[in-house]
């Protein structure tokens, strides 16, 4: 029986997708850092690797959201660990995480390599019998997560670093349609299972302003700290991040307030 690969298991979608999966012998789940599953650094050579022909390899891996990620470009190694697997590992079905980031300007960090590695399974489509290409929007797990997406990072200020005040990058008016994460791999997981070749877009049409989800952290901070956190905004335009309305487009419909919600009172509840 051939295998199923996940690398980048111990990233929001793979932890996700390593929860759901209850055959877990058909699966060999990969990270670089998370000793629970098996360990690899996709920098190096893959000369030794264990498995050279696989049903399907889900490829989650790529650097965290992290401000030092984009100050040291290293979101560029993702298209070359993306080459190394597809050249070593002979793959009937590549499941491919993009990013809504391709939707952004040109030269954008994330999205301009989320791109180039899309051109490039497409290019080499002749080599699996299937490819599966999906572009989440703004994915939210059950609890706080550590990266610079604008709802941990949120998070991070006001309640593990209990600040104050802080100065954003954004705008106060900028929106955010949020989806979640579990409801989203039981999509991709599924899909999987069909012959069929896509890119397809992933999330939640309800949008929620960024002074809307402060307003609700506020309610909390408010009973811990007894005063407000003051917000202050760099940027004069706001932006709104929501997945697109196209055919290709998957949808995940419950309101984004609910979902932030639930996240902020698990996130809470597991800090106490």
């Amino acid at each position: 029986m051939k295998k199923n690969l996940v690398f980048g298991a111990s990233g929001l979608i793979g932890l996700a997708f390593h929860s759901l999966i209850k055959d877990k012998k058909k699966y060999v789940f990969y990270s670089k850092t998370n000793n629970k599953f098996e360990l690899i650094n996709l920098n190096n050579d893959l000369n030794n690797f264990p498995y050279k022909d696989v049903d399907k390899c889900y490829f989650f891996s790529s650097p965290r959201i992290k401000k030092n990620n984009f100050t040291s470009n290293a979101f560029k190694l993702e298209l070359e660990w993306l080459k190394k697997i597809i050249k070593k590992i002979k793959i009937n079905k590549l499941i491919y995480m993009s990013s809504s980031s391709v939707y952004y300007k040109k030269n954008h960090v994330i999205g301009s390599t989320k791109l180039k590695c899309e051109k490039y399974i497409i290019k080499n489509k002749n080599l699996f019998k299937n490819y599966q290409i999906w572009r989440p929007f703004n994915l939210i797990g059950n609890k706080y997560d550590n990266s610079d997406h604008f709802h941990n990072y949120l998070y991070k200020i006001m309640f593990l670093k209990n600040k104050k005040s802080h100065t954003f990058s954004g705008n106060s008016f900028d929106k955010r349609g949020y989806a979640d994460v579990n409801h989203f791999v039981k999509i991709m997981y599924k899909k999987s299972k069909i012959r069929e070749n896509f890119v397809r877009n992933y999330g939640n049409l309800d949008l929620i302003k960024v002074s809307q989800i402060i307003d609700l952290y506020n309610i909390y901070y408010q009973r811990i700290n007894n005063k407000k956190f003051i917000p202050m905004f760099k940027s004069k335009k706001s932006n709104s991040n929501r997945v697109r309305i196209k055919k290709n487009s998957v949808y995940f419909n419950r309101k984004s307030f609910f979902l932030l919600n639930s996240y902020l009172k698990q996130s809470l509840k597991e800090k106490n």
